[in-house]
């Protein structure tokens, strides 16, 4: 399976160099219900991060930080999903009934892998770090932390006004959706009818969680 991915946070850097690497999951982004022009359909559509602290680069501010790499996926754990051999091989098993039934996504930020990054040719020509696969750690090997908190988006209870905290690619997508668009028509409507609903406030997961706590062991 390859899942290839533009950076287009870094589209100015050379490529992440094939190999594997040690990675931790720092983003999961619900990209809401996304038409598909190609298929003339629509599903809802999550997007996980992942950053590599073994690749780093300077950022406009004159600070080294880690590279990062990202999939999206149908939000589903259907046999034929994308995702579900991707979790399955990032926990070193596959899903028991009880977990098919209700799995929360959230557990796996934070938690670190195994990936593989290959190069694959864009449309355009260009040269593309792709994911070819996310396994888990090998027994015994330290896991990546990350330094920052690692952001979560759930566009059903997050308030909108949190999209200003991802990259600006990532939000823009996320306003393509069906569901934001019905979530924000609803929202202008309710301030107009005076009864807005109170904002939540962004989840995040704090750092260094404990691997033993997360689903892939």
């Amino acid at each position: 399976m390859s899942l290839t991915v533009k950076e287009q946070t870094e589209s100015t850097f050379e490529p992440i160099p094939e190999g594997t690497y040690s990675a931790v999951c720092h983003l999961l982004v619900d990209l809401g219900v996304q038409y598909n022009k190609a298929f003339d359909s629509s599903s809802r559509k999550v997007m996980l991060g992942w950053v590599i602290p073994d690749e780093t680069y300077v950022n406009k501010e004159g600070f080294k930080v880690p590279r990062a790499l990202y999939g999206t996926y149908t939000a589903s754990l259907n046999k034929k999903s994308k995702l579900r051999p991707l979790l399955a091989s990032w926990r070193g098993r596959d899903f028991t009934a009880e977990e098919l039934a209700a799995f929360d996504l959230k557990n796996i930020v934070g938690a670190s892998c195994l990936m593989n990054v290959i190069h694959t040719e864009g449309k355009d020509g260009k040269t593309y770090a792709s994911i070819a696969g996310v396994m888990r750690l090998p027994k015994g090997m330290a896991p990546a932390k990350l330094d920052t908190d690692p952001i979560v988006f759930d566009l059903d209870t997050d308030p909108l006004e949190n999209l200003e905290l991802l990259p600006e690619w990532i939000a823009n997508k996320v306003k393509e959706s069906e569901t934001y668009m019905d979530r924000a028509a609803s929202e202008i409507k309710a301030e107009v009818d005076g009864a807005a609903p109170a904002p939540a406030k962004l989840e995040e997961i704090p750092d260094g969680a404990d691997e033993e706590e997360l689903p892939f062991d």
